[in-house]
């Protein structure tokens, strides 16, 4: 194990013991302990949110994602850029920044390079390559300051061995059935017109990374395939000059005499002009284009001729002509025998149908033969795409049922060696389905399947692990939920909805776990969020009710009472007297917990007129919650020396409890009764 440099300001025993086990993730995957490292990962991650940043142990966990097949969880990390320029630790920037030159790098090699940097901070919209080349300097800029109070060369040589290191590991899973990441890189030594094939192929089959990494792979272009990689550059890289290279490739494609190329690239050109505000030419142009190939002898050009003019007509609400466009196209994609090209054009109108809201049953048909299709040309993301069809015209027919038993004729009959990308959607549908039904346990092993599918071809959404973190909490699994809710409430940002729900349930976990303080922080936090949204309705009231029961427990007395105070003047604002009452009752033992007596009695005085305020409420409640509130009248004036009103009220206490049946509560007053008369005796 090389040497690492001198480190300095580590005196506290958590951040020493985190940056410790963050040093042992590459060797842990190096000695083929996967298990272990995961592990490890995992703690060090948990344990290093919310703690000031230590961007060595940031660094050591980017270096363990570029070298063991993680680099694509590595760039999250990254986010993390927006401020190491100024962190005071020279040698902690230096870290960082060679560990994110290794994963940039990592990630440029397997096909990555153009994909810009899409997180926050001063390096937004960056391609990956660019950004490699970025961090390597400023690693190495970083190095020779300190090799130039050092007066060696050790930081330097340091810096470039980190920036060149090789994997320790194909690929380490994080977590349960995690898979690594599916190879966009074309096969090396293919030429250029080879890769342009592949690049139509991917085109078709809806994987739009495979074939810019295919178009990026091009060096010199033969004047044969210029046109072609003219209109496939316009078509993945889209921008300002899209027009003008699909007007490029037409003249080539002209000049070459390739009529049946042309006129697929005038029906393209036609939806981008619309695309462009250029509607009345671009309509022209596709339906003249359509038209001539419909007339010509190659059937898959006329079909996919029909399918954009399916497209540019639907935009403009001709829809009845679409669908004739479409129909024409299926049936000769049927006869021509290609299943890619009849389930794209199915598809598109199952999708146009359920959008027009046009009938389900027809819907459903056209769907699912789509499907079909899809799954005899083992095209896995259209597949996906059907199958969504099919999931929503269910969802529209009210049948959520037939939508299960679909699923599961699907699971059980697709061919091993089939698309697994549906494989995986059909579990997360299922997972959702057990889930709806209570029946959380058994929809962790389909919520983990297929977010690990759907990672592993970049397609993972926060529904996905939103969905994972449902399940594991309703089955109980409360520690692996502190594994995932982190990254799912980052994805949740724009749902606000669910994303307060993934940090509740967060903030349960820890409740569940004993872990007091990080729960009361992660509670304490959603109420901020919600409070400061305007939400100040029932999850705000439950969630500082919920903090408050933390603080009570750690100890802060005081405090809990001013969340249960918030809680009580929140559920008063939208009529919920009982609920006020109750929490003005807890906020009252809060404050005589806090040993501030003199505190308590006034939030008793403010309790009592809570309580004697609701009158909404059925006899039996009312009874209750007047019986509550004697019983903390009870511990506060005994607390205070009191002791007859105490006993008194404890006394009316105890016999409200034994007359509406609440045993438990009668007994607990008794006890209390009986500790305030032996104490007037003494």
């Amino acid at each position: 194990m090389e040497a690492e440099p001198r480190r300095a300001g580590e005196n506290d025993s958590a951040g020493a013991e985190i940056t410790r086990l963050c040093r042992t993730l590459v060797p842990l995957a190096a000695a083929g302990k996967y298990a272990e490292a995961a592990s490890t990962y995992r703690w060090v991650s948990r344990a290093s949110s919310g703690d000031p940043i230590r961007y060595g142990d940031h660094a050591s966990r980017l270096e363990f994602c570029a070298l063991t097949g993680n680099e694509h969880t590595g760039l999250e990390l990254l986010s993390l850029l927006d401020g190491v320029g100024d962190h005071s630790d020279a040698v902690g920037r230096l870290e960082f920044f060679a560990s994110a030159a290794l994963l940039t790098r990592r990630l440029t090699e397997t096909g990555y390079g153009e994909i810009p940097f899409v997180l926050n901070g001063p390096y937004d919209g960056v391609s990956l390559s660019r950004l490699h080349e970025r961090m390597r300097a400023a690693a190495l800029v970083e190095a020779e300051e300190l090799d130039g109070r050092e007066h060696s060369g050790y930081f330097t040589v340091y810096a470039e061995r980190k920036m060149a290191a090789k994997p320790v590991a194909e690929f380490v899973p994080l977590l349960p059935s995690a898979l690594p990441r599916v190879p966009i890189l074309p096969p090396p030594g293919l030429s250029a017109e080879e890769l342009v094939i592949r690049a139509e192929i991917h085109n078709h089959r809806c994987e739009p990374e495979e074939a810019r990494a295919c178009l990026e792979a091009i060096g010199d272009v033969p004047d044969e395939i210029a046109p072609r990689l003219s209109e496939l550059r316009a078509i993945f890289f889209q921008g300002e000059d899209t027009e003008e290279r699909l007007r490029h490739a037409a003249a080539g494609f002209r000049g070459q005499g390739d009529e049946i190329r042309f006129l697929l690239n005038q029906c393209w050109l036609g939806l981008w002009l619309v695309f462009d505000d250029q509607v009345e030419t671009g309509v022209a142009l596709t339906t003249v284009a359509a038209a001539r190939l419909r007339a010509g002898t190659d059937e898959r050009a006329a079909c996919w001729g029909e399918y954009w003019l399916a497209h540019v007509l639907s935009g403009q609400g001709r829809t009845s002509e679409a669908y004739e466009a479409l129909r024409r196209g299926a049936e000769r994609a049927g006869e021509a025998g290609d299943p890619l090209l009849l389930g794209t054009l199915l598809c598109l109108e199952a999708s146009l149908r359920n959008g027009d809201g046009e009938d389900p049953v027809t819907t459903l048909e056209l769907a699912r033969s789509a499907t079909d299709a899809f799954i005899v040309g083992n095209v896995g993301e259209k597949a996906v795409e059907a199958v969504e069809q099919v999931r929503i015209a269910y969802e529209r027919t009210g049948s959520l049922d037939e939508l299960d038993v679909f699923v599961e004729h699907l699971l059980a009959t697709l061919p091993v060696g089939g698309p697994e990308r549906l494989r995986g959607h059909l579990r997360h549908l299922r997972a959702l389905s057990l889930i709806g039904t209570g029946r959380f346990a058994e929809a962790v092993d389909d919520a983990y399947a297929s977010l690990g599918v759907s990672a592993s071809k970049g397609k993972d959404t926060a529904e996905h692990w939103y969905v994972l973190v449902t399940a594991l909490h309703g089955a109980g699994r409360y520690d692996e939920v502190l594994d995932v809710a982190p990254r799912t409430i980052a994805l949740l940002a724009t749902s606000p909805d669910w994303g307060h729900r993934c940090r509740w349930m967060y903030a349960d976990s820890y409740r569940a776990l004993g872990e007091s303080s990080r729960a009361f922080n992660e509670y304490a936090v959603l109420a901020e969020i919600l409070h400061a949204s305007g939400d100040t309705g029932h999850s705000y009231i439950s969630v500082s009710m919920a903090a408050a029961e933390q603080l009570d427990l750690l100890g802060y007395g005081a405090n809990a009472a001013d969340f249960y105070a918030r809680a009580a003047d929140a559920a008063l604002a939208i009529g919920g007297g009982y609920v006020a009452a109750t929490c003005r009752n807890a906020a009252t033992l809060s404050r005589l917990r806090s040993g501030d007596v003199d505190a308590a009695l006034s939030a008793l005085d403010a309790a009592e007129t809570a309580v004697h305020a609701v009158e909404t409420e059925t006899v039996p409640v009312r009874e209750h919650l007047v019986a509550q509130l004697d019983h903390v009248a009870a511990h506060v004036l005994s607390a205070a020396g009191r002791v007859r009103e105490a006993a008194r009220r404890a006394l009316r206490a105890a016999e409200t409890f034994h007359r509406i049946g609440e045993a438990e509560s009668a007994r607990d007053v008794d006890l209390l009764l009986e500790q305030i008369l032996l104490g007037d005796q003494t």
